[in-house]
């Protein structure tokens, strides 16, 4: 089963999601919103009508609008932001480049915020600078949040080296075959 990855174990691509960012945007809009009307109302003063200080705003907002969409131009979300594959897991945007199976230690999973919305999952290397590479698994799209999670965790089981005792200097060994492991913490 080791001698073809690609029957078993497909090359899976992630691609930016759309809906947060625009959600951003339209959240950044509507926050504009009242220190625009604000300022308005204080730089036209009280001798000017409702009227032209709506219009204001509006037009504030317009500028608002276009420049977030001429933002949103520049972001190509048919772009692999990250891949999985029998070498390991791929990063385009953060310049990370690429991270081997053999080189990490451990997958985490998280879901942080007040209402859990982001999910992040956590990848610890053995031996790098950075002890830890975070992806905020919520800004991707295809597939959930979970089962990207437990689908890296397939494959770096699959792919990692088996780690032997001698290797792991935490791992203890034990002389006694009536030790049963039952008393330690």
């Amino acid at each position: 089963m080791r001698d073809r990855p690609e029957a078993s174990f497909p090359r899976r691509e992630f691609r930016r999601a759309k809906r947060p960012i625009y959600i951003g945007l339209l959240a950044g809009g509507v926050i504009l919103l009242y220190p625009v009307a604000t300022g308005a109302t204080k730089v036209l003063g009280p001798e000017f009508g409702v009227a032209p200080r709506i219009l204001l705003t509006l037009a504030c907002l317009a500028i608002y609008a276009v420049g977030a969409r001429a933002l949103l131009s520049r972001l190509d979300f048919d772009e692999v932001v990250l891949a999985l594959d029998h070498q390991g897991i791929h990063f385009t945007p953060h310049g990370t480049g690429r991270i081997h199976w053999a080189s990490i230690a451990g997958i985490k999973y998280y879901e942080v915020g007040r209402f859990r919305e982001n999910k992040i999952i956590a990848i610890s290397k053995r031996d790098a600078e950075t002890k830890e590479t975070r992806i905020d698994a919520h800004l991707l799209r295809g597939s959930r949040p979970r089962e990207l999670y437990e689908t890296m965790r397939r494959y770096h089981r699959h792919f990692a080296p088996a780690m032997n005792s001698k290797d792991d200097a935490n791992v203890g060994t034990y002389a006694s075959s009536s030790w049963t492991g039952l008393d330690d913490d």
